[in-house]
């Protein structure tokens, strides 16, 4: 989950540095990635829903990009690397959510 989350963060840099981008939104685009490890550092199964609910945004805009620039490796990658993440985020939840109730 974490070399996902590390590789999507870079993916979005490099998308922003594509069309000479600005720094600025290089850091509004990587903002929600980052805020990630705040929830990662305290175990928050709530934190990680609404992570998920942040990765859709992401979804809708590498379906987008994937559409618009066909072919395109780092739209294709983008958008790879944001189901993976979903997914892994979704079965920690589940899991996590199971072990938590099971212990009360």
């Amino acid at each position: 989950m974490w070399l996902t989350w590390l590789a999507l963060l870079l993916q979005q840099a490099a998308d922003v540095e594509r069309f000479s981008g600005t720094w600025a939104l290089t850091g509004l685009r990587c903002a929600p990635l980052t805020f990630f490890l705040w929830a990662a550092m305290r175990d928050g199964l709530r934190l990680f829903i609404w992570y998920d609910l942040i990765l859709l945004f992401y979804f809708i805009s590498s379906v987008e990009a994937a559409f618009a620039y066909r072919g395109d490796a780092l739209s294709i990658t983008g958008l790879s690397l944001v189901v993976i993440q979903f997914t892994c985020c979704m079965l920690y939840v589940r899991y996590r959510g199971r072990e938590l109730r099971e212990s009360n």
